[in-house]
């Protein structure tokens, strides 16, 4: 499937698979702004049309579980009719580096983002939008679980 491409930067990168069975397309980062709060906005250089029919997600590499940020939104959704440059946007927990004032006054302290212009941030791939047609019933079928809630399987 093509899915058409503007480079925004003259250090872009085509999505590419680090490897034959891979999950999903490395994107590398062209442009890193630091934000208040402990946010950092990495812009990856593309623009893209997204196919009818079909959305782009955007994940994470595994490695950022190691640095103390995640991405803002867990999986960045890219619409088939947006046309902006694609961007991952990451937070940091902070930690308390001081108290002062009988703790009136904390100091946050952000970890150092992790990666720089030209790493690889994370992996987009493309999934299938399927067409849902909502129907409200009275009554829903029963299954062994019923409304049992997170942890609820296997406890019986």
């Amino acid at each position: 499937m093509k899915v058409e491409y503007i480079k925004t930067n003259k250090e872009s990168k085509v999505p590419h698979m680090a490897s034959e069975l891979a999950g999903g397309y490395d994107v590398t980062v062209t442009e890193i702004e630091s934000k208040d709060g402990g946010k950092v906005w990495c812009k990856i250089g593309l623009k893209m049309a997204i196919p009818d029919g079909y959305r782009l997600n955007l994940i994470p590499r595994s490695s950022i579980t190691k640095s103390g940020y995640i991405l803002q939104n867990s999986v960045g959704l890219i619409d088939a009719d947006f046309r902006g440059e694609v961007q991952a946007r990451f937070i940091a927990f902070p930690s308390i580096d001081t108290f002062c004032d009988n703790f009136t006054q904390v100091r946050l302290e952000y970890p150092q983002f992790p990666y720089k212009v030209g790493d690889r941030i994370g992996q987009v791939y493309l999934e299938k939008i399927i067409q849902i047609e909502w129907e409200e019933v009275t009554k829903l079928s029963e299954t062994e679980r019923g409304e049992g809630g997170h942890g609820s399987t296997g406890n019986k």
